[in-house]
């Protein structure tokens, strides 16, 4: 954990705010995979202007394929705190408290903060996945489980 300072309660006295904060940048770790990145986002460009000898559909390819991995191009800054948890792009910003999180799972790229008691489908589009790339990964994990209770497995009905 990082100590990033002093905070004041409501009677105005300095408290100490215990934090844990990094910023990740998939690309940086994976230089390969930034290759073939390029290769496909270039072959498809290519496909796209023979296919259509139109550069405007050509240049919109290239946007929405870049959009769909923004996130492996450009750096989020995570930072867990007793408040919650942030993160931030380039384009949004969002901060989750940690009432919101009832589960987690680790893997080996990250930890996502589910919302549901159990694992769930929806869980990659109302959860938060906190990449570990450019972080210490036992203080993440340590910093998760002292706020979220630990996942209980799921009985089957049969």
């Amino acid at each position: 954990m990082e100590y990033l300072g002093t905070s004041r309660n409501c009677r105005g006295w300095p408290q100490k705010t215990h934090s844990v904060r990094w910023v990740s940048l998939p690309l940086r770790h994976a230089p390969w995979k930034g290759l073939v990145l390029v290769s496909v986002v270039g072959a498809t460009t290519a496909a796209v202007f023979l296919g259509t000898r139109s550069p405007g559909w050509a240049l919109l390819s290239v946007i929405l394929l870049l959009a769909g991995v923004h996130d492996f191009l450009l750096p989020t800054t995570y930072r867990l705190s007793d408040e919650g948890i942030s993160s931030r792009t380039l384009w949004y910003r969002r901060h989750k408290p940690w009432s919101f999180c009832r589960s987690y799972w680790v893997d080996a790229h990250g930890v996502l903060l589910s919302p549901f008691p159990g694992r769930s489908r929806l869980e990659s589009h109302r959860g938060l996945y906190l990449r570990f790339a450019g972080a210490d990964r036992q203080a993440v994990v340590r910093f998760v489980q002292s706020k979220v209770d630990p996942p209980t497995p799921v009985r089957s009905r049969a």
